[in-house]
């Protein structure tokens, strides 16, 4: 598990636009169901965000604003239908709240405290736009640990070769075989602290180790290429857009900066920790399942662990280890990611103290976020609750197979190689050397722009056809060995590729679409009872659409 996902899971943005809790319905509510309204604002909000999902493919007529608004009253309906059954009182909504509610908090402290003082001056808007136009090739020795990565550094310092101790840190062929080279990059296509560290690196130049989303990565610049004629006028196109990404990852780096400091200055209770180890360990069913007299034996007012004035007890472990969800706990591995998992914990226990001290909690756009997000929670929950009333005979099932055959077909699979360059010259002229009889791997080791494609040799192995999209067709004609024609998918990216190997597609037979048929009918099942269930709640609850006001909106977007 590694150490800055763990104290980062879960952090939530806030959504935009705030659920309004009313009395009755006033002249700005658009639906209303018992205490939960949709407002004008709310409204706006929403039909924005759904116009530009989509593409800023829809208009702003009758039916279309009716359809926005249903999707998103449908969802509090549902969320209506879920209390009546008791689902927000269950030991999951209950734990979901709290963890919705600490992510929430956390999040906004961080936000309102620990980053408030993240600007972005012009000159780093001016060294972006160069960083922008700059094209940087790196290698790398990698360590799961700090311990281990201050090892390779220092035997690095006593002379070894770095491309010798590639071979020994990496199983990866290529990796091995190429020093660690990771390609070429640019701005936004590594690791933050990665790229970084690389770009204040001159060529041949090593960083120390550098802590990343996987381990620790001690870096060598190779190569670096700026174009060469940059423009006021291509400054001034691309600023807001840097201006936006430079903040982005400036709250990034301040954010690892505090958990790293955190997680460095936190002071454990060997003894403490050690026994908690080993009831968690010992006890391993129950601790997965969350067991609640298992959760009750962990309190204690004993200390676990201090962070300058904080002390985070056995008892704020328990609470906090109650709201995490299970994705983080599952990946726990041995005493050392139990220790990254504390870690975690601690963090979560200590941002959440400050918030509720700074007030964060009591901010009316916190506690609707908290709300509208528990809501959709009771929303799915209402969705998981339909569904598992609903079934499928074995005779429904092969009606349903019957009925729609052309559903159930094993596409094309291909497996491809590719090259992908930045300029269209360049591919054409590689084309020109797969023709001469070049060799296609080595190719790709000289020319690719996706640093992935390095440690596969380009392949890509068997996949789905339709997943290359409108040139699914093209690629389907190419026989196995053949060379594609250039594809464009998007400026700065010409793809060319090899054909592999192909499995044609055929109809599925029954046992083998079985799956999917049953699938598909449940689907068909769950929209006509989430259907009849969102119309019979709205007449229980007379719940209120009020057309004439949605019809008088006018959205400016």
């Amino acid at each position: 598990m590694r150490d800055h996902l763990i104290l980062l899971s879960g952090l939530l943005f806030l959504f935009m636009g705030a659920l309004s809790c009313t009395e009755k319905a006033d002249d700005d509510v658009l639906a209303q169901i018992n205490d939960y309204s949709i407002t004008k604002i709310h409204f706006e909000n929403a039909f924005k965000e759904y116009y530009h999902r989509t593409g800023r493919a829809i208009s702003s007529s009758p039916s279309t604003k009716l359809s926005v608004l249903n999707a998103k009253f449908d969802n509090y309906v549902l969320a209506t239908y879920a209390e009546d059954k008791g689902l927000d009182r269950t030991e999951e909504a209950i734990q979901k709240r709290g963890e919705i509610e600490r992510r929430v908090l956390n999040e906004e402290y961080l936000n309102q405290v620990i980053l408030k003082d993240v600007q972005v001056s012009d000159t780093e808007l001016n060294q972006y736009f160069v960083r922008f136009n700059t094209t940087l090739r790196a290698s790398h020795l990698f360590a799961h640990d700090l311990e281990s990565a201050n090892e390779i550094y220092k035997r690095l310092q006593n002379g070894e070769d770095f491309e010798e101790l590639a071979k020994e840190v990496f199983q990866t062929p290529y990796l091995a075989n190429n020093g660690g080279d990771v390609g070429r990059f640019t701005t936004d296509e590594m690791d933050i602290a990665f790229e970084e560290a690389a770009f204040g690196l001159k060529i041949d130049e090593i960083s120390k180790p550098v802590p990343t989303a996987q381990g620790y990565s001690i870096i060598k610049l190779t190569d670096r290429f700026t174009k060469p004629i940059l423009t006021k006028n291509e400054f001034a196109n691309k600023k807001a857009e840097i201006a936006s990404y430079v903040y982005k990852k400036k709250k990034e780096l301040a954010t690892r900066e505090h958990l790293y400091n955190f997680r460095d200055d936190l002071e454990f209770n060997p003894e403490i920790f050690d026994a908690l180890w080993t009831k968690m360990n010992e006890n391993y069913s129950s601790a997965i399942s969350k067991d609640a007299e298992f959760l009750s034996n962990l309190v204690s007012d004993k200390t676990l662990a201090v962070y300058n004035d904080f002390e985070f007890t056995l008892d704020d472990f328990a609470v906090e280890y109650r709201f995490t969800p299970l994705s983080q706990i599952n990946v726990i591995e041995g005493k050392k990611g139990f220790e990254n998992f504390v870690i975690g914990t601690a963090l979560r226990a200590y941002l959440y103290k400050n918030a509720k001290e700074a007030g964060i909690d009591g901010q009316k756009i916190v506690k609707e976020s908290i709300e509208e997000t528990f809501y959709t929670f009771l929303a799915q929950s209402a969705i998981k609750d339909l569904k598992s009333s609903i079934s499928n005979t074995e005779q429904e099932l092969r009606i349903a197979y019957q009925n729609n055959g052309e559903r159930f077909y094993k596409p094309i699979e291909v497996n491809l190689s590719r090259i992908v360059v930045d300029t269209e010259e360049k591919a054409n002229f590689l084309i020109s050397e797969l023709k001469k009889g070049a060799d296609f791997k080595a190719l790709v080791e000289k020319y690719t722009i996706i640093n992935e494609d390095l440690l596969t040799s380009g392949e890509l192995g068997f996949e789905n056809v339709k997943n290359y999209g409108s040139y699914a067709p093209k690629i389907s004609e190419l026989k196995v060995g053949e060379i594609s024609e250039v594809i464009n998918y998007q400026t700065g990216q010409y793809t060319i590729y090899k054909m592999n190997g192909k499995i044609e597609g055929r109809p599925l037979t029954f046992n083998e679409a079985k799956e999917s048929v049953d699938a598909f009918l449940l689907n068909k099942k769950l929209e006509a009872i989430k259907d009849k269930t969102i119309k019979d709640v709205k007449e229980k609850h007379n719940a209120l659409i009020d057309i004439e006001k949605l019809n008088e909106i006018t959205i400016q977007i």
